[in-house]
C-alpha cells in the first residue's frame, strides 16, 4: 500500500456498523471488534484487553481488505516501543506508552508516535487516559467515524 492509499482509507468517512444500542468493552483478557464503513470501503476496529504478562488495552483499525495490515494502532498499556531507524521524526527512539502506531508503505505499523504529537492527532489529557471509553471514542473520531454517539460505550470499572 502507498502512502496516498493508507491516508485515503485512515481519513475517509466511516460509520459504525452497530445494530445494538449499547456496546460493552470487553473485560480484561478478552477481546471484541466494531465493524465500520465508508462509502467505499469496510474497516474492523479490534479492541483487545489480552495480555500475556499485563493487563493491556489496544485499539486497531484495519481494512477489511488487508486485514493483516493496521492502519491505526492505539497502545493504552504496554511497553515503550524501540522505533527503527530510517527517514521519518522519531526514528531509532524510544516511544513510551500510550502511543499511537500509523502505517507506513516501507515499515507497515512499526513506528510509534506520541499521542499529542501533531501527526499522531490522538490528543488524550491524563485524565481522559483513566477512562476506556473517552479512549474508544477518541481513537473513533482520529478514525474519522461520524456516529460515534449512537451508541452507548459500557464496561466495568473495576476490571479496568
Amino acid at each position: 500500500m502507498n502512502l496516498n492509499t493508507i491516508n485515503e482509507l485512515i481519513n475517509c468517512f466511516k460509520m459504525l456498523v452497530y445494530e445494538g444500542s449499547d456496546f460493552h468493552l470487553p473485560e480484561k483478557g478478552l477481546y471484541d471488534n466494531l465493524d465500520l464503513k465508508s462509502s467505499n470501503f469496510s474497516f474492523i476496529v479490534d479492541i483487545n484487553r489480552r495480555g500475556r504478562k499485563k493487563p493491556k488495552f489496544t485499539l486497531q483499525l484495519r481494512d477489511q481488505r488487508n486485514k493483516d495490515k493496521p492502519l491505526l494502532r492505539l497502545d493504552i498499556l504496554g511497553p515503550d516501543h524501540p522505533n527503527p531507524e530510517g527517514p521519518f521524526p522519531y526514528s531509532g527512539e524510544v516511544i513510551s506508552c500510550p502511543h499511537i502506531h500509523i502505517a507506513h508503505p516501507e515499515y507497515g505499523d512499526s513506528i510509534a508516535y506520541p499521542l499529542n504529537e501533531e501527526y499522531a492527532k490522538m490528543y488524550l489529557n491524563d485524565v481522559q487516559l483513566d477512562d476506556l471509553v473517552l479512549i474508544m471514542k477518541g481513537f473513533l473520531k482520529r478514525c474519522n467515524v461520524g456516529n460515534i454517539e449512537d451508541i452507548e460505550y459500557k464496561y466495568q470499572t473495576e476490571l479496568i
